[in-house]
């Protein structure tokens, strides 16, 4: 499969240089989205463990709504 852009209302094929940068350009996008994703993830799990940390100390759950307004 050959890749292709279009200048000046031609169709033309990418260079092995531009081919390459783009799967440069692809990797680097998927490394941020597993990035962000790691990142929802540890954020998450953090809350639930501050929320079972209070439970812990004896809170219940209409006090630890009103303390973090959820």
């Amino acid at each position: 499969m050959t890749l292709k852009k279009i200048i000046n209302n031609i169709e033309v094929e990418l260079t092995t240089e531009e081919i390459a940068q783009r799967q440069i350009d692809e990797q680097q996008a998927l490394l941020a989205q597993q990035e962000k994703d790691n990142k929802k993830a540890e954020d998450l799990a953090n809350k639930q463990s501050a929320l079972n940390k209070l439970k812990a100390l004896g809170l219940n759950d209409a006090e630890i709504k009103a303390i973090i307004g959820n």
